[in-house]
């Protein structure tokens, strides 16, 4: 069996993050973007490749929905005039970058409002960051421009709030998630087989306890690699300092080439120690936890 490997991404942009990992992990479901009236018809046709008003809009309502935002009518045409330019230089290229992100789009739509407002805010951490990285680049820029306009005010608050002490046990309770995806892998029968992706949870009860689950997916060819880890302690606050002694843990390593090697483990109990503050992005607070490197997690229930 042939295998290819395509990634959710705009051909421009390195990527695409969460939205495929929510329709992975929580299971796909379809439900349709709406096509506006009369608006269907070919705006270009090349390489047996055609590209409409209605595919423009679509893909601009993912935006709209990522950034939370409306376009204005000089935006939406400035975002038309580069795509009828990307479609004219790569006509196979730009028909799979919409048919990527709108057939993503409408699977993800059929989610609850929740589920929805964690991967808005995962997918915008990764993909402004990597807009900035293009500052010579039409649609980046443009993206870019749209995002922080919208969202200028929110910058703001998020300084203020980080240096916000955090405060007892209490104010850190519930279940906070981070996530991330990669590359899908598809036979060549168009058939999906399995995806990138990475999902983090910590969920914090009242009586101190937490509670962590972490999964990683990793596909190589045709193989999948899933690593799973699982772990229960107890946690402390002391200012803006976390503490969490952990019992044992359970590691469990489940490669689909190479059963015969899989293996569930058990790891030592120790200690950790993070720096704890909060933050607020598209009006939702995160819990951001600095060890070696700092990750802000979302709440979820």
């Amino acid at each position: 069996m042939t295998i290819r490997t395509t990634t959710v991404v705009m051909n421009k942009f390195k990527y695409f993050p969460m939205l495929v990992l929510y329709v992975v992990l929580m299971g796909g479901a379809t439900s349709n973007i709406p096509a506006q009236a009369g608006e269907s018809k070919a705006l270009l046709i090349a390489d047996n490749q055609s590209l409409s008003q209605s595919d423009i809009d679509k893909v601009i309502a993912f935006y709209e929905w990522a950034f939370a935002v409306k376009f204005t009518p000089e935006q939406r045409n400035q975002y038309k005039s580069i795509k009828l330019n990307d479609f004219s230089s790569d006509p196979e290229g730009t028909r799979k970058d919409f048919d990527d992100i709108i057939s993503t789009y409408t699977q993800f739509l059929a989610k609850n409002e929740e589920e929805q407002s964690q991967t808005r805010q995962a997918f915008n951490a990764e993909f402004i960051k990597e807009l900035r990285k293009l500052p010579s680049d039409a649609e980046a820029k443009l993206l870019l421009s749209i995002y922080d306009s919208a969202h200028s005010q929110t910058a703001s608050n998020n300084v203020d709030n980080s240096s916000k002490g955090v405060g007892d046990i209490s104010s850190i309770v519930g279940k906070w998630v981070w996530a991330r995806t990669g590359s899908s892998t598809y036979s060549n029968a168009g058939t999906f087989v399995g995806s990138n992706g990475s999902r983090f949870t910590y969920q914090f009860l009242p009586n101190g306890t937490v509670e962590y689950t972490g999964i990683m997916n990793i596909m190589s060819g045709g193989c999948s690699q899933q690593i799973f880890k699982s772990r229960t302690g107890k946690v402390s606050l002391s200012g803006s300092t976390m503490t969490i002694n952990w019992s044992k843990a359970t590691f469990t390593r489940d490669f689909s080439c190479d059963r015969a090697n899989n293996y569930t483990k058990t790891l030592p109990a120790e200690k950790e120690t993070y720096q704890v503050r909060f933050k607020t992005d598209l009006g939702q607070k995160q819990l951001c936890l600095t060890g070696k490197d700092e990750t802000c997690y979302s709440p979820t229930n």
